[in-house]
């Protein structure tokens, strides 16, 4: 029982060493880039924001409402900034606030609404549901002057 436990420890320490020692943000960005916001995947994430007008340039992906872009907390290793993805165009690797030009929104139940400030205050820009395709518009209000965005 005794050699059992002192495994058991020592497992679990050699886990935490691992995890401890792995970085929070790979190259620059945060855990939900690596968990599909920049992998194109409509299905879970149905709203997107892009670098340049037009839909062109770089984009990140949502599928959850975020109350400000640039201070998204990340557990246990304080916050985060949230930047558009690498490899997709001009702006990739730029932060996401106060950076989009055009949005798409391809969810088929809720408008997509983009805010001028932190925590959906001041001016907003609003894309309709994508029905029956996904619906794309440049942001006029905040256009390059976003801080927040959830579904509405």
């Amino acid at each position: 029982m005794r050699a059992f436990t002192a495994a058991l420890t020592a497992s679990v320490a050699a886990g935490f060493l691992v995890f401890a020692g792995t970085p929070a943000q790979a190259d620059g960005f945060d855990d939900e880039t690596i968990q599909g916001a920049c992998q194109g995947n409509t299905a879970e994430f149905r709203f997107r924001l892009y670098y340049n007008s037009g839909t062109a340039g770089a984009y990140r992906d949502f599928r959850y409402a975020v109350g400000n872009f640039g201070s998204v907390p990340l557990t246990a290793s304080g916050n985060y900034s949230l930047k558009f993805c690498p490899g997709t165009g001009a702006g990739a690797g730029q932060d996401v606030k106060n950076n989009a030009a055009s949005a798409r929104n391809s969810h088929t139940s809720y408008g997509a609404c983009v805010y001028y400030s932190s925590w959906f205050d001041g001016a907003m820009d609003s894309i309709a549901p994508g029905v029956p395709t996904p619906r794309a518009q440049n942001l006029v209000k905040t256009y390059n002057e976003n801080a927040s965005f959830q579904w509405c």
